[in-house]
């Protein structure tokens, strides 16, 4: 418990990083305590698991996470500064593990349909969410393939579902204008959770 506690106020920490990164992008703050609430309950999530490299692993991903998930809810878009690197170091360290063709796999397989509906409908899916498809894809093919299935199925489906309560609660305004609903939050959290039920 004592480790859990401490792995928590470490995350908090390291969440005020998240924070200044996901300002930086965005050009404004998130809600002050967002980030840093986001990263210690994934620090406490990761000290739960069995090894001290997986909950590394694991706090890593989760902080990636919140810094994407904080610049798309803010800015709509996924800046290639934060998603290229981060699918390049869980494809290096997937490759150093001996899992690289896994990683390889899984990036793929989400990546390909991602970048053929952003081809057909720009507008419906952005290239940043493309680009991060790659880096979560590798991360669920690590992880296994029910990790993978999730990763692949759950987002669009928690992304519809608010977009469908964002149209629900503006029904008949007649200030509506369409509303663009980030898709890289939903992508992430489920990466993150997947992860986090495997370990």
């Amino acid at each position: 418990m004592i480790l859990v506690m401490c792995a928590a106020a470490a995350g908090f920490l390291a969440g005020t990083g998240a924070r200044t990164v996901g300002a930086r992008f965005a050009g404004r703050p998130p809600i002050r305590g967002t980030c840093e609430v986001a990263c210690a309950v994934g620090a406490a999530g990761a000290a739960l698991t069995a090894s001290p490299a997986t909950a590394l692993a694991l706090f890593a991903l989760t902080w990636w996470c919140v810094c994407l998930s904080a610049v798309d809810l803010l800015a709509r878009r996924l800046p290639d500064a934060l998603t290229v690197p981060g699918a390049l170091v869980v494809a290096g360290v997937a490759a150093t593990a001996g899992q690289g063709r896994a990683a390889l796999a899984g990036a793929a397989l989400l990546a390909v349909p991602m970048l053929l509906a952003h081809l057909l409908s720009p507008r419906s899916l952005g290239a940043g969410d493309v680009k991060l498809a790659f880096g979560v894809g590798a991360v669920a093919g690590i992880t296994g393939p029910v990790a993978w299935m999730l990763v692949a199925l759950v987002p669009p489906l928690l992304t519809a579902a608010v977009g469908l309560v964002v149209r629900v609660r503006r029904w008949g305004s007649p200030e509506a204008r369409p509303v663009l609903i980030p898709h890289g939050p939903s992508m992430c959290a489920v990466t993150a959770l997947a992860v986090l039920v495997a370990a």
